[in-house]
């Protein structure tokens, strides 16, 4: 241990303590080689953790995370069965294969880890965990590896991690297992990464679009700033947002900064592009240094105007992010190749392709292999034209795709990883113009039905009128975009705009009703809210019938943020909007069983330092001493444990 408390762990694990499960399976019969009392005992929720390339070949075998099974399950190429489970941490989320082909790094999300697997089939312990990688902060107890995802090799000396609530890419000395140092990345939630040469490429997930509220504490111009910002926000807690003109604007000043490349020999920084996307999934890079990125755009700003131009939901025209890969190369300009019509056209149905998350590249660099994860379909894209040449619909929500090559660098297969069905399809790209799906390959899961059937619809673009967007392209990963956005939401009293509102997680939501900031949807209590301060409102939900109110939540939001303005489709219950009841049932259901990961800095001994303790106290009880206002406590108004 170093004086400040910091150390790394490294568990290495000798043959005589290998994890039972993960012994080779005969015949693919992974089912009945696990123990259900065992796994019945040991269960956890759904994180709804996020992935980045959870899918590698390695020989003649294909190795994939099983995320709601905490297992890497192995597959045979040839006979396409399933021949090992190996137990990693909680929620594996992503691989990498050495270099040399001897050993396999698996990205534990929740468990904060990276688990390595022998892949040297010579070796006595050949498919199975020989280190786990952690590091922790002893004096405060905490980790100091949090919430890794992509995962790439330099070399066979050298692995990067993406630690993606720490803004950082952590930096393995392959031999010894430890952090030799990190890399800084300024901008939110660093996740799929690529090696490619000697340059090593990384996208943040929410890497923003430079939007941002109108205020400002310079002049009022009308454009950029329409109101004062200290006078409204600062000097008076204007908790209504009343008296000034309030919009969502691209600021020039606001950072957008999208792909970082760093020197893999040294280390060092070398570009930083901007402005190519807000919400960024996947990346691939060819053989000259071209970065494809799949991404989405949001157009949280083409409806931004609520205050100046009183926009609401019609200009937003039911397209709430461009579908997109964007290409771009050190140096040069970047390129956009939108996957759909842009507005006022709209693609037909069953044509969208929402969602691009995982991409991989023909090793000819000829053809791009995409995952439209919100579409449920595979497509392939030329790479110099950016037009869409083929697609086949898969199962839901694929998020990983690893690709097997014919000589001279043409498509043969791609193995994908069906995110939420929890299967893995073999897809035939040999004709890009005509892939199809060969074999499908269930991977056990312990899901409920009915929370995978809630998941399933939250997931799907086809609850838009566009296809375009699903609930899950603002909340991904039960998360949120960051982003603020005008919707159908009510003015508040004494108003005379909608407001704008950022987008709030889905994780949480039981026990917590009435939703959102406004205190409207799923109440099941009654009285007054934002739209009502003077008088009391009933209830729209039931107290006894828990989903009755996010039941609430999703047909307002199926009837406004993903309808059309003036669509006229109802489901089979008569209700606006799409999605039939039974899909609304389940999404209600799985709404209520979304919890948060643990707690980033958490310390293992769940003890509060001094300091956290007294700022409890503050916060909650004794308040602003300062104040000039008696018993002006923040804990007040904002309450545990959404703060609001």
């Amino acid at each position: 241990m170093t004086n400040n408390g910091l150390t790394a762990i490294v568990s290495t694990l000798v043959f005589g303590s290998i994890l039972a499960s993960s012994s080779p399976l005969t015949n693919g019969d992974a089912a009945e080689k696990t123990n259900p009392k065992l796994a019945a005992a040991i269960g956890h929720p759904s994180f709804l953790s996020p992935h980045a390339s959870p899918i590698a070949l390695n020989r003649n075998r294909v190795f994939v995370v099983n995320t709601p099974s905490d297992t890497v399950d192995v597959i045979d190429k040839k006979t396409r069965k399933v021949v090992a489970r190996i137990d990693v941490g909680i929620d594996p989320v992503g691989i990498a294969v050495r270099p040399d082909g001897k050993e396999i790094w698996v990205t534990n999300h929740v468990s904060d880890s990276v688990s390595i697997i022998d892949t040297d089939p010579a070796s006595p312990t050949y498919l199975q965990i020989i280190a786990t990688i952690q590091e922790f902060d002893f004096k405060a107890k905490s980790t100091r590896f949090d919430e890794p995802v992509g995962i790439a090799f330099a070399n066979n000396d050298k692995a990067y991690v993406a630690l993606s609530s720490e803004n950082k890419i952590a930096v393995i000395n392959v031999a010894t297992r430890k952090v030799d140092k990190r890399l800084n990345i300024p901008a939110q939630d660093p996740r799929a990464i690529v090696v490619r040469g000697d340059r090593l490429y990384v996208i943040p997930f929410e890497s923003n679009n430079k939007t941002q509220l109108s205020g400002g504490t310079g002049k009022i111009d009308g454009n950029l700033v329409t109101f004062d910002a200290n006078e409204h926000s600062i000097a008076n807690n204007n908790v209504l947002s009343l008296g000034h003109v309030t919009d969502i604007v691209k600021h020039p000043r606001v950072p957008d900064r999208d792909l970082f490349i760093f020197d893999t020999k040294t280390d060092e920084l070398v570009d930083v592009i901007d402005t190519l996307g807000t919400l960024l999934y996947g990346l691939t890079v060819d053989s000259n240094g071209r970065v494809f990125i799949a991404q989405t755009d949001a157009r949280n700003d083409a409806n931004g105007r609520s205050g100046s131009r009183k926009h609401g939901l019609a200009e937003l025209e039911n397209r709430a992010f461009f579908n997109q890969i964007t290409s771009v190369k050190l140096g040069g300009k970047p390129k956009f190749f939108n996957l759909e019509p842009l507005p006022p056209k709209h693609p037909e149905k069953g044509k969208a392709l929402a969602t691009p998350f995982a991409i991989q590249i023909s090793d000819d660099d000829s053809t791009l292999v995409v995952s439209a994860a919100s579409s449920d379909k595979i497509f392939t894209v030329d790479t110099k034209t950016g037009d869409v040449l083929g697609r086949v619909e898969v199962d839901s929500v694929p998020r990983g795709i690893a690709l097997e090559s014919v000589e001279g660098g043409g498509l043969s297969n791609a193995w994908v990883l069906n995110a939420v069905a929890n299967s893995v399809s073999l897809v035939d790209v040999s004709n890009p113009a005509k892939p199809k799906v060969t074999e499908t390959i269930a991977l056990q899961d312990s899901t409920l039905p009915e929370f995978k059937r809630g998941r399933i619809a939250f997931n799907k673009a086809a609850a838009s009128t566009t296809q375009t967007f699903s609930c899950a392209s603002c909340h991904p990963d039960g998360h949120t975009d960051q982003l603020l956005w005008v919707l159908k939401t009510p003015i508040v009293t004494g108003g005379n705009q909608i407001m704008p509102r950022s987008t709030m997680p889905v994780r949480g939501l039981r026990d917590t009703a009435p939703y959102h900031w406004d205190g409207i949807p799923g109440d099941p209590y009654g009285g007054n809210n934002s739209a009502n301060t003077r008088i009391d409102v009933a209830p729209n939900s039931s107290l006894e019938v828990p989903e009755s109110t996010t039941r609430h939540l999703i047909d307002a939001g199926l009837a406004s943020t993903m309808a059309r303005v003036g669509s006229k489709q109802v489901n089979d219950e008569g209700k606006e909007g799409l999605l039939t009841g039974g899909e609304r049932d389940a999404m209600s259901k799985f709404l209520l069983s979304v919890t948060y990961p643990p707690a980033q800095k958490r310390a293992y001994n769940n003890v509060l330092s001094k300091k956290a303790q007294d700022g409890f106290e503050r916060f909650h009880i004794k308040g602003n001493v300062r104040s000039r206002k008696a018993n002006n406590v923040c804990g007040n108004c904002h309450r545990m444990p959404f703060w609001v």
